[in-house]
């Protein structure tokens, strides 16, 4: 059984892993902030009525800290991606115009995610890979693996303390929130990783009808925000 990780330990851990997916893909997903927020936010939530939810795994990083916040507890974490890649950008996400091309030419990638040899995208075994790795266990998480749109509508996650959205598009962002947002518990909390980018905040806007919920900025707003549901 894994020795019991201290936050600080939990800190340099994720870090550790995102130097070596760094390394071998040029890409870095996350930040110790935004790290930090997601191990917080999930302390925070664990006793509060509902699941945690994540769209968008990417490498994992992000349900990594889920998982050590509500390690020895019956918390479920849903996690929901394609591990395929990301649909085509569409007209609203102009701060990240596709470029290149993903396998069989169905999709486009973000700027941000190419490499020389091509699109680096995660499959659900890479993702529990790197929890191996670093002993972190998957007792808690369950994958739910294709596109949001197809997955969304079949699965009863029932109440939800904790949503992560992680879909980097407009249309992604929206669909998560369509589907999943009316689930969020009173008092729960609703995280946009991708916040910083046009098309996710215009589909906060949209969704909340051009008001915007009370933004709580992360990584100097670089990166993701969140906010409480308040009915």
């Amino acid at each position: 059984m894994p020795e019991q990780k201290n936050t600080e330990t939990i800190i340099i851990l994720f870090m550790e892993i995102e130097e070596k997916i760094t390394a071998a893909a040029s890409i870095a997903y996350s930040t110790r902030a935004t790290i930090d927020n997601t191990f917080a936010l999930s302390k925070e939530m664990l006793h509060k009525e509902g699941c945690f939810v994540e769209c968008g795994v990417g490498a994992g990083s992000q349900i990594m800290a889920m998982q050590l916040a509500v390690e020895g507890t019956k918390k479920v974490i849903y996690a929901f991606d394609s591990f395929e890649g990301i649909p085509m950008a569409g007209e609203h996400d102009t701060s990240q115009p596709g470029i290149g091309e993903i396998k069989h030419n169905k999709f486009l990638p973000l700027k941000e995610r190419l490499v020389s040899s091509g699109i680096t995208c995660h499959s659900s075994k890479n993702v529990k890979d790197n929890f191996e790795r670093f002993g972190i266990p998957l007792t808690n998480i369950l994958f739910i693996e294709g596109w949001f749109q197809d997955t969304l509508p079949l699965y009863e996650t029932g109440p939800i303390a904790l949503l992560r959205l992680d879909g980097d598009l407009y249309e992604s962002t929206m669909v998560c929130l369509e589907h999943l947002y009316p689930l969020v518990i009173d008092g729960g909390v609703v995280i946009v990783d991708d916040f910083s980018l046009d098309g996710a905040k215009k589909a906060v806007q949209d969704y909340f009808n051009g008001v915007l919920p009370e933004m709580i900025t992360v990584d100097g707003g670089q990166g993701p925000a969140y906010f409480y549901k308040k009915n």
